[in-house]
């Protein structure tokens, strides 16, 4: 309808940020909003900003001057973690933005109807620290897998991180609103990842060290989830107990993604981790014992200061002993604000860059015979994948594994789990056949 008000979004960062943007976005609908692509002239656009490196800060900078200079909306509102570490400078934009912190996402729609009518709106940034948690839900998912936000904040205090300024203390939602969130996304959605800033610190500030294993048994217990799996995780959680237990659960897809940052002792201990490599690499190599067949993704930063070309051959070394499927590897990034930005041993721009190259490229070799394996061992069938989108007559999902896997079919298969013979891969994805 012509009258109808329209909203944009454009969300930077992590899944809980997409989460909250999708629970600001159904609750302008059922205000009677649509919700129209970034960039489609709206009367409200919302940027959702991130700020876990200095480049998110400037993408995220970035993003609000395009949309001021190109007009993307009448009104805008900027909200998220650069929004609320930076909000000076978020401010010192030029044009008529409205700055507002992560602990008043949850009120955006109310400001969002207030500017429609002309009114004033007076939300701003508070102190992330004292903010409770925010209470946002979503009824039905806007992808193929939904994103369930369970957990936000973060208490670790690594040296390499700012996020704790943007998102606060752990504070986790109740279990028995997360269950009713997800008996809503199930009826219409089959996969659930329970995610948060620190996922693995849900039920912590109850003083509840096995609130997430518990969480995990019910969720499993929904009617209509078929597959489940969390956001990333650190170590730690991997105890006997947790794995034996979602090794149990029929819906508990056999794929976690770890972050561990590191595979040398030493540098773990001066990016402030909680656990060292041995550590880890036990947790890991046990989990494979528990969960038969269980994959690996992870996060690893290399170049941190004072890293030596020998601690840097133990990340290789530990990653080769896992055997990852997929890794994130980053060269280190000065963050300004954080203890790492001002240590001692900062390397060479070029001494980064070229240990993440060697990384990437041995873990593509890994990766590589991971999915070999992979592909025989399902090539009479027997994995099934759940389809996100086509492309050019191509289903695009992925796997159990988290395995991506493409398929030629004439039918659209987005949303749908559908069993898969593979027939080959050619290192980064598998291909098969209905």
């Amino acid at each position: 309808m012509e009258n109808t008000p329209k909203v944009s979004f454009c969300t930077l960062g992590c899944r809980a940020n997409q989460y909250e943007s999708d629970a600001v976005a159904e609750a302008l609908e059922r205000r009677g909003f649509l919700v129209v692509p970034f960039g489609e002239h709206a009367d409200v656009s919302v940027i959702n900003t991130c700020s876990v490196t200095s480049e998110s800060d400037r993408k995220s900078r970035q993003m609000v001057r395009r949309a001021v200079t190109k007009s993307y909306a009448d009104n805008i509102i900027v909200t998220g973690c650069s929004a609320q570490i930076f909000t000076d400078e978020m401010k010192k934009i030029p044009g008529e933005i409205i700055v507002v912190g992560n602990a008043e996402k949850k009120f955006i729609p109310d400001a969002a109807v207030s500017l429609i009518n002309g009114e004033a709106v007076t939300l701003g940034v508070s102190d992330i620290y004292s903010a409770p948690y925010d209470g946002m839900t979503i009824s039905h998912s806007r992808r193929a897998r939904a994103f369930v936000k369970i957990e936000d904040g973060c208490e670790n205090r690594c040296a390499y991180c700012i996020i704790p300024k943007g998102r606060g203390k752990v504070r986790s939602k109740n279990e028995e609103d997360v269950i009713a969130e997800v008996s809503a996304i199930a009826k219409s959605c089959p996969e659930i990842i329970l995610t948060g800033i620190e996922t693995a610190s849900y039920g912590l500030d109850r003083g509840e060290r096995d609130a997430l294993e518990k969480l995990l048994v019910k969720v499993d217990a929904v009617e209509g989830v078929e597959r489940l799996t969390l956001g990333s995780l650190d170590p730690n959680i991997l105890t006997d107990r947790f794995l034996e237990t979602a090794s149990r659960l029929p819906s508990f897809l056999p794929h976690l993604h770890i972050s561990v940052q590191s595979g040398s002792s030493a540098v773990l201990a001066r990016m402030r981790r909680k656990y060292n490599a041995d550590q880890a690499l036990k947790k890991l190599l046990r989990a494979k014992e528990i969960i038969p067949g269980i994959m690996f993704s992870a996060d690893i930063i290399v170049g941190f200061p004072g890293e030596t070309e020998e601690e840097f051959l133990e990340t290789v070394d530990f990653i080769e002993k896992v055997g990852f499927m997929h890794l994130h590897v980053f060269p280190f990034s000065k963050r300004y604000g954080t203890e790492a930005a001002s240590m001692d041993g900062q390397l060479p721009q070029e001494v980064k860059y070229e240990r993440a190259a060697r990384l990437a490229a041995i873990q593509a070799g890994i990766k590589k015979d991971i999915l070999t394996r992979y592909a025989e061992e399902y090539r009479e069938g027997g994995d099934g994948v759940l389809f996100e989108q086509m492309k050019d007559g191509v289903a695009v999902g992925h796997s159990r594994h988290y395995v991506e896997v493409r398929v030629k079919s004439d039918e659209d298969l987005s949303d749908k789990v559908v069993p898969v013979r593979l027939t080959g891969t050619d290192g980064e994805v598998c291909f098969g056949e209905i």
